[in-house]
């Protein structure tokens, strides 16, 4: 894993393939080996995860992960995030981010 990775949602993930991202957003479903991931620009990104990660559906998670070329999420690990978080001033600040790389690195 890298040692910084840039902050995305889903409109920014073709801009990082094969490259380690943070993404924060909703579980929206899950498998054993899965889960859908509503990001915070509202799209949706699967998340392939690791064999021990267990996320409940409707939690706020960050993902730390690599995009593939599929523009899905390989999981190295997983935040929870509190449900009180404000996902789109968030997302206002994952775009101002693309702007700044050096701040937000």
């Amino acid at each position: 894993m890298e040692a910084s990775s840039p902050r995305v949602n889903f409109s920014l993930l073709s801009k990082y393939r094969g490259q380690t991202v943070r993404c924060i957003g909703r579980v929206l479903n899950t498998t054993k080996t899965d889960a859908t991931l509503e990001t915070c620009d509202r799209g949706q990104v699967t998340v392939h995860l690791e064999p021990d990660t267990t996320l409940l559906p409707f939690s706020n998670v960050e993902v730390v992960g690599r995009v593939t070329n599929e523009l899905s999420i390989k999981e190295y690990v997983t935040y929870d995030i509190n449900d009180n978080f404000d996902i789109d001033f968030y997302n206002s600040l994952v775009k101002l981010s693309q702007n700044y790389p050096n701040l937000f690195s």
